[in-house]
């Protein structure tokens, strides 16, 4: 079975390199329609020499690094930040882009302080995949509660939307883009791809937003990202970051998680 591909190189809209990293498990792996919670290795060693030879690609040719892994940035080896923290400063990297859970909000500010000691800015990811905390928290199980944007914006300062499933409509989608960039710098728009859960992409619903006025209005914006490896109208992309060379999502199959 391949693995993920897990370096690569954004040059449009936000110029950087991204990683993705493997964690040492995500402890919420909640999320209904998520595969990635896969993608650990639970033996602190183990995990932080197989993100070492990850990071040892980075170059830093942009000076901004975006830190993907299978949860969230915590959840990562200490020794793996550590490198991370090295191969920033060897390689003259002034911002560092991660992801973290909800649930680790109160984290933030100490990893801010720990990077910022190196001359290093944090800007943090939050997978809220939808404002609608109804369907968000029943049908996708994110594990978030309900906390309101301005709440949110106060940890993170990207928003990562999902969208492409039945229970969705473009309606809910234009809501979420209006609120998401009232509060949020930027916006990362993700079109469902089929993996390994049950969740089955809505073609017809994906068809609509594409032919949509709401797509033309959004695929040239400098704050959102629009990510499908299924459709060439995507304008966006980070470079294969979790699939084959092919394009095909490598798949770990359904697991019993913790």
């Amino acid at each position: 079975m391949a693995d993920f591909k897990r370096y690569a190189v954004v040059r449009e809209k936000f110029a950087r390199e991204v990683v993705l990293l493997k964690s040492l498990g995500c402890v919420w792996g909640g999320c209904f329609f998520c595969d990635y919670k896969s993608d650990f290795d639970k033996d602190p060693k183990n995990c932080a020499a197989f993100n070492r030879a990850v990071l040892k690609k980075v170059d830093g040719r942009y000076g901004a690094l975006q830190v993907i892994d299978s949860a969230s940035f915590s959840e990562l080896p200490d020794e793996t930040a550590d490198n991370i923290i090295h191969i920033c400063r060897e390689n003259k990297i002034r911002l560092l882009i991660a992801e973290q859970h909800w649930r680790y909000r109160e984290q933030i500010p100490a990893i801010r302080r720990r990077f910022a000691r190196h001359g290093i800015a944090c800007k943090f990811i939050i997978g809220l995949e939808t404002f609608d905390g109804g369907f968000r928290e029943s049908a996708l199980n994110k594990g978030m509660g309900f906390p309101d944007p301005k709440e949110i914006a106060e940890y993170f300062s990207w928003a990562n939307l999902l969208f492409g499933l039945r229970g969705q409509s473009l309606s809910s989608l234009r809501a979420d883009i209006e609120t998401g960039l009232k509060f949020f710098e930027r916006l990362t728009l993700n079109l469902f791809v089929p993996n390994s859960t049950r969740f089955e992409r809505d073609g017809a619903l994906a068809e609509r937003f594409y032919s949509d006025a709401l797509f033309e209005r959004v695929k040239d914006a400098d704050r959102i990202e629009i990510l499908d490896v299924l459709d060439a109208r995507a304008p966006d992309g980070l470079g294969g970051v979790g699939y084959p060379e092919s394009g095909e999502k490598v798949s770990f199959g359904p697991i019993e998680f913790r």
